[in-house]
């Protein structure tokens, strides 16, 4: 099952559909692909050599199995800080965090880029460059904000005697880069948003936003009456900071990196999403915290054991919260939103509106022939979910007459309408155009109601106005 409709996961199983080698895609998957296939590929080839891209079950397992793979991978990295116990308490201590459990739940390329970000600062501590030369091409490969890490190791690079062997992750990386750039099927849509957004740079809300997520990976929800819970949380983001400067200061490769990771996020445009952002960075300002609290303090051991009471304050009864939640009955914790609100009636509203449309996209499928195509804002999902051909939406945001022709004039057999918005989840705004363009122009075919509200239809067109 999906776990949400909110994230980008359906763009990861369409490309993992299309790349798998042992199911081929379906048409209307296929199609999609064309629209879909912008992310960098790494993420979805996994999945698809691993069998689970015809198989959302499978995609959840092996995305929680790249998640937990960095434990091993983040304990390397520590012991080249500090000694074997505390890079083993580092590590426990990052097991707990409720982030790293909220972020197995998305089948989302994080849990991979947090493991090709901890292999490569743990290689490029060990000048490993064949380690090098595998990760920095997956951190590009994953995520394009991987370039601005192989940038910054690159410029490290150049400051040492042996730049020239050094340089060659990042010439590879680059090169691997550009032939994904020339060879994926779709243009990245995030660049087409910035172009066409009025997107500024706004220290304040940046800084703010990066503030919520990171209270949010410890403790999951910032509570306004509760001060010390929020006053701990900053002390555990101070301390991984001081750990990052104390990294800068010895000129290590790793502080580098890190640095460029924490400048991009002044520079992040979706800073809604700053804490699925942040999260790969997680396990590395841990165990920065525990470095500065064994540097700063006499006693590194007692420097150690401050900075595990302090994150093990914080996420322990996040963790504990978690597992509440998870032992309640079907389907709700198998839903992301089941997790991210404190009050079990709205958690359980929220989770509903997805699963809502998980019944939608069933009912699509029984309605429809496999030949016909059907109208949403978010056409990779009826591909996906509903084994139909999706059609986008036309924008909504025109004159109501050009809008209900644009509707009407598609190739679409069938209209879907939702109050949710997968891309636009605060507002309603394409439900209502929607619908007041199409009045008296379609038939409803199917409609779905919570309570006495009709949050979902689909219709058929009768004629062009």
């Amino acid at each position: 099952m999906l776990a949400t409709f909110a994230d980008d996961s359906v763009t990861y199983l369409v490309m993992a559909q299309a790349f798998s080698p042992w199911q081929p895609a379906s048409a209307p998957v296929a199609e999609a692909f064309l629209r879909e296939g912008f992310y960098p590929p790494l993420f979805p080839l996994v999945l698809a050599l691993a069998g689970a891209a015809h198989d959302i079950s499978r995609a959840h397992v092996v995305t929680a199995l790249m998640l937990a793979a960095c434990l091993p991978v983040l304990y390397l990295f520590s012991a080249t800080l500090m000694n074997r116990w505390a890079a083993v308490a580092s590590v426990a201590v990052t097991a707990i965090l409720p982030a790293m459990w909220i972020n197995a739940k998305g089948i989302l390329s994080e849990p991979l880029y947090c493991l090709a970000l901890l292999m490569f600062l743990w290689a490029a501590q060990r000048r490993l460059i064949g380690w090098l030369v595998v990760s920095a091409a997956a951190l590009v490969l994953t995520r394009t904000a991987g370039l601005a890490l192989v940038a910054a190791y690159a410029v490290w690079a150049l400051t040492q005697r042996d730049r020239v062997k050094l340089l060659v992750p990042a010439a590879v990386a680059l090169v691997a880069y550009g032939a994904w750039v020339a060879m994926r099927p779709a243009g990245d849509i995030n660049v087409a948003y910035l172009s066409e957004s009025p997107w500024r740079l706004d220290i304040g809300r940046q800084a703010a936003s990066i503030a919520e997520a990171w209270i949010g990976s410890l403790i999951i929800y910032w509570v306004d009456d509760r001060p010390l819970r929020t006053a701990l949380a900053a002390a555990a983001g101070l301390l991984a900071l001081t750990g990052l400067f104390l990294r800068l200061k010895e000129r290590k490769p790793d502080g580098w990196i890190m640095l460029a990771y924490l400048a991009t996020f002044l520079a992040w445009p979706f800073h809604d999403q700053m804490g699925r952002f942040i999260f790969p960075a997680l396990p590395v300002l841990v165990v920065y915290a525990f470095h500065a609290g064994g540097i700063l303090l006499r006693r590194p051991a007692t420097g150690y054991a401050v900075a595990a009471v302090l994150y093990v304050s914080l996420a322990a009864p996040a963790a504990a919260f978690l597992y509440q939640r998870a032992v309640a009955p079907a389907p709700y914790p198998q839903m992301v939103d089941w997790y991210r609100y404190p009050d079990r009636r709205e958690a359980q509203a929220r989770a509903d509106v997805h699963l809502g449309l998980l019944d939608d996209m069933r009912a699509i499928a029984e309605r429809t022939r496999p030949d016909e195509r059907v109208m949403w804002v978010t056409p990779a999902y009826i591909a996906l979910l509903a084994g139909r051909h999706g059609v986008p939406t036309p924008e909504y945001r025109q004159e109501a007459e050009g809008f209900r022709k644009a509707l009407l004039a598609s190739r679409a057999d069938y209209i879907f309408l939702s109050t949710y918005h997968p891309r636009e989840t605060v507002s309603d705004a394409a439900w209502r155009a929607s619908q007041q363009a199409l009045r008296g122009h379609v038939d409803v075919v199917h409609e779905r109601r919570r309570g006495e509200a009709v949050v979902s239809l689909l219709l058929r067109p009768r004629r062009l106005p």
